[in-house]
């Protein structure tokens, strides 16, 4: 069967996790997914748009189309089907209330619709639902095989690892009380961040290193303890994830917010810890720096996890009954 896929960004880490590393293993049982960039122009959408009835479903990529683009878009297309892994509907405080009411415009009219939503969380999931659209829960899922496992070893500098964006770069501002408590517990820590942007004034040694697709698995095998503090807001609740399963697929014990996805995809004292304050993320990074054989049982049951719960192909069975029903 053929699919129409439309994209708004190829380089966007939603459609590379969720959609392209999928492709070939979806080829293999029967799904030909035709992927395409949403043009710049409206003529060009219009062709597009017009292009769908020719496909068995199209498949909308994360991005909410303008209520003239659905309409069209409907009136074409056999089936539509939505994959999203962040709060779209929420563009944030800093926008002006026109553009928060035009985003909101554009999401009951698309939640009417489209014939499945396929978030990344029951959070998201859930907001659809309440919407009055049908969807479903693929996590956001990870390509373990990327990834070599770590040996964990005692070091007289534990390294905490953080990997994201200089969007996300703020969450580590944070948590700044929670890393100087560790550091004040644990002699010689320090924090590598792999980002497109370094951080400045946290309380911690910081070894920045530019995130690349090519280097990112070998950077974080640097990195002992993997990291992910988050605020808990309407936005960040749409998180997947998918640094915890990074962590996880390298073999690093994970300390995480119990925010969103996190608190599904970490197992508490297994896969890794889920603090609450900053005494309790001192405390479990103090433990994890202090005990090599304990960094590498959690984080070999962590890689075992994402190899089970998270891996491709989970991902492209579900999508295959999904597709195919």
């Amino acid at each position: 069967m053929r699919i129409l896929v439309i994209a708004n960004n190829l380089n966007q880490a939603s459609y590379r996790l969720r959609i392209a590393v999928l492709k070939d293993l979806l080829a293999t049982r029967g799904i030909d997914l035709d992927i395409q960039l949403r043009p710049d122009s409206w003529l060009g959408r219009r062709r597009l748009y017009a292009s769908a009835g020719q496909f068995e479903a199209v498949l909308l990529q994360r991005k909410l189309l303008e209520v003239r683009e659905i309409k069209l878009l409907r009136a074409r297309a056999h089936k539509i089907f939505f994959d999203v892994d962040d709060a779209i509907m929420y563009p944030g405080s800093r926008r002006n209330p026109i553009h928060r009411w035009r985003v909101w415009r554009r999401f009951g009219a698309f939640t009417g619709r489209v014939d499945l939503v396929v978030a990344g969380n029951e959070y998201l999931a859930d907001i659809f639902r309440d919407a009055g659209a049908r969807a479903i829960v693929l996590p956001t899922v990870v390509d373990a095989a990327r990834y070599q496992v770590k040996l964990h070893a005692p070091t007289d500098s534990p390294a905490l690892v953080w990997i994201g964006s200089k969007s996300t770069l703020g969450y580590l501002h944070c948590f700044a009380d929670a890393l100087q408590k560790s550091g004040a517990r644990v002699t010689g820590l320090r924090l590598i961040v792999v980002a497109d942007q370094a951080p400045t004034g946290l309380p911690l040694p910081v070894e920045h290193i530019p995130w690349s697709l090519q280097t990112e698995a070998a950077t974080l095998a640097r990195g002992d303890i993997g990291i992910a503090p988050m605020p808990a807001d309407r936005w960040t609740l749409g998180k997947c994830g998918f640094k915890i399963l990074q962590y996880m697929a390298v073999g690093l014990p994970v300390i995480a917010s119990p925010v969103g996805a996190n608190a599904k995809i970490v197992v508490p004292d297994q896969t890794g810890f889920l603090p609450q304050s900053d005494e309790q993320w001192a405390d479990a990074v103090a433990a994890l720096a202090a005990d090599p054989k304990l960094r590498q049982t959690i984080g070999t049951a962590g890689r075992r996890r994402a190899e089970e719960e998270y891996s491709l192909t989970k991902a492209a069975d579900l999508w295959e009954r999904v597709l195919k029903d």
